[in-house]
């Protein structure tokens, strides 16, 4: 479910979460994306943390946002430490 920004306003105002714009991207990529664990071969960077990783196992995020007919789609990566992946995915179960 991609979360328009009238929806997110109430919700915030409902639960007393401060409407913030990086929650709303957190949830828009999140819902639509794919995850798996890669072998980092290259040097990425965590998307949360910002800390390195390279050489260790973390968590691929990959989303496709798609244009009018005929064009290629729009391509995001995000790569998170493995104790990243777990907090995010403890926090999608509780919810």
């Amino acid at each position: 479910m991609v979360l328009d920004s009238k929806y997110w306003e109430d919700f915030c105002r409902k639960t007393g979460m401060p409407l913030d714009q990086t929650n709303l991207q957190h949830a828009i990529f999140n819902d639509g994306a794919t995850f798996e664990y890669r072998y980092c071969f290259w040097p990425r960077r965590c998307y949360n943390t910002g800390r390195w990783l390279w050489l260790e196992t973390a968590m691929h995020g990959r989303r496709e946002y798609w244009g009018p007919a005929g064009e290629a789609p729009l391509v995001e990566h995000r790569w998170y430490d493995s104790n990243e992946a777990l907090i995010m995915i403890i926090k999608k179960v509780s919810e």
